[in-house]
């Protein structure tokens, strides 16, 4: 039996201790990418074929346009027991679509590759967003997905204390006193981080004002900028195409979301309007370094 949904933030509670460092981040090189996959592949297995051969620790990937055989998908859903703040909802199964908007962030989970993959998508008439289950996914046809292989630093699968959810963590591979040649940041947020002042606050770290914003995760309700919002407290997102700064221009935060009734909701994520739920995953790139400070 599930538990009631929160009415307000402050009936979102976590079961363990508050985490000291609520943005942990590593710095990394991200080298643009775009990758052909063939009609039939298992996509996790070709995926982590690829990254293998390429050297590459993570990889943020756009599988927006791919087309998939039948699938399984779960949605934001309250919490199965007294302990977690959200759940998943039961499984669901998709008879095959085209992912419309779809985001995966590849890393490691018990010594061996996985994906957290969120993705949008039309299925008997109707919008879907959820969180995909990567070992049931199987390419339709052709295909070819675009991102940015990354080095230096990866995500990995660890058990979080605050949350006592299972989630990707970020790893620097190795020392880099000098953040020589690194023009990127992955990073995670932590529960109650505001996206987009996280964002904000990770991007400092550029000796330029210009970048890219990828990645995806879950919000504790949200708030555009164009004065609607998503009153669900439990939601999954995913970050759209075009996120970033621009030269003389604001921080833009576009995103799709699905809270727990499976209501859609879409727009510009407003400053200290959108509160991380469990977490966000991100991968920030710029055409300049990384500041060592």
């Amino acid at each position: 039996m599930r538990r009631p949904a929160p009415r307000n933030r402050s009936d979102i509670r976590h079961p363990g201790p508050l985490a000291e460092d609520r943005r942990p981040h590593a710095t990394c090189h991200a080298d643009p990418i775009s990758l052909e996959l063939s009609d039939g592949q298992w996509l996790l297995a070709a995926l982590g074929n690829w990254a293998d051969r390429e050297g590459y620790g993570s990889a943020v990937l756009d599988l927006s346009g791919l087309n998939l055989r039948s699938f399984d998908y779960v949605m934001p859903d309250r919490a199965i027991d007294d302990r977690h703040a959200a759940w998943y909802s039961d499984t669901h199964s998709s008879g095959g679509a085209t992912l419309e908007e779809a985001v995966a962030i590849l890393g490691w989970r018990d010594g061996t590759w996985f994906a957290h993959i969120h993705a949008y998508w039309h299925e008997d008439g109707k919008a879907r967003l959820g969180h995909l289950l990567p070992e049931t996914l199987v390419l339709n046809g052709l295909a070819q997905s675009k991102g940015f292989g990354l080095t230096g630093a990866r995500f990995v699968s660890e058990p979080d204390p605050e949350t006592e959810f299972t989630l990707f963590r970020v790893k620097q591979d190795q020392p880099n006193p000098s953040n020589q040649n690194h023009n990127a940041v992955i990073a995670t947020l932590a529960p109650f981080e505001d996206f987009h002042q996280g964002v904000a606050a990770l991007a400092d770290r550029f000796s330029g004002p210009t970048y890219e914003v990828h990645g995806l995760g879950s919000f504790a309700g949200a708030e555009f900028t164009d004065g609607r919002m998503m009153p669900g407290l439990i939601s999954e997102i995913l970050i759209r195409s075009g996120a970033g700064r621009r030269q003389d221009q604001k921080l833009m935060l576009p995103v799709r979301c699905v809270d727990l009734t499976g209501q859609l909701y879409e727009g510009m994520v407003k400053p200290g309007g959108a509160p991380t739920l469990v977490t966000c995953e991100l991968l920030l790139t710029s055409q300049t370094t990384v500041s060592s400070r």
